[in-house]
């Protein structure tokens, strides 16, 4: 599956309806407040577009605009002693929101990389060696996956994130190039027990060594 969750989307543009109360509002002839209109205008839109790129800044910000939001309708909610209309539409949407984006199915989206699948370009489940050369010295993981944009590495010689290393892949198949020769760069670090190792995203790879990878991978898949 290469497509995100279309519920996150549907759940994200529930908060349309602040802009469209805002404009019905400016219909009304309602006199026109700045404050209403950051509040029910620029931060829900701003709000949906971190829901929908899935951005650790959409996720905080959806608490603390609910939160926001929120302690404005109480206020307004009591000092009209129970006449204000979109009260109740506006809790509706925090319950509705809140029990969508906190479940930890959703959240964990928003705060781990690799749970991004439409993110990803498509990986060949691989067994191959690789030798790596990493602060001048030589190792020798296994290359569990691959894909156009990086590599998975089965090892428990951990590098850190960002640090820069050299590959050298063996693709066991003819193609155009027979040893692809590449610089990565450790993009992740998993130190799981069953299955250590680390994600390399390929930096600055030549167009017949790209050609050689998305062929391997078309013909793999």
């Amino acid at each position: 599956m290469h497509r995100r969750p279309i519920l996150l989307i549907i759940f994200a543009l529930f908060f349309l309806y602040f802009p469209m109360e805002w404009g019905y509002r400016l219909y009304q002839k309602h006199p026109f407040n700045w404050i209403e209109a950051i509040l029910l205008g620029v931060l829900p839109c701003l709000l949906i577009v971190g829901l929908v790129r899935v951005t650790q800044v959409g996720w905080y910000a959806l608490v603390a605009l609910i939160a926001l939001w929120g302690v404005q309708d109480l206020n307004i909610y009591y000092s009209t002693r129970g006449k204000a209309w979109n009260f109740i539409s506006h809790l509706g949407i925090y319950l509705f929101s809140l029990s969508y984006f906190i479940n930890p199915r959703i959240r964990h989206l928003y705060f781990d990389p690799k749970l991004r699948w439409w993110r990803t370009k498509p990986r060949f489940e691989t067994y191959l060696p690789m030798i790596i050369n990493r602060n001048n010295s030589w190792e020798y993981p296994t290359m569990r996956n691959i894909s156009e944009g990086g590599c998975f590495l089965e090892t428990k010689q951990f590098g850190v994130i960002s640090e820069k290393v050299f590959l050298n892949m063996l693709l066991p198949v003819p193609l155009s190039v027979s040893v692809i020769q590449v610089e990565g760069e450790i993009r992740w670090v998993c130190d799981s027990e069953t299955k250590p190792g680390m994600g390399i995203q390929f930096k600055n790879l030549a167009e017949k060594d790209l050609s050689a990878i998305q062929e391997f991978v078309r013909r793999a898949l």
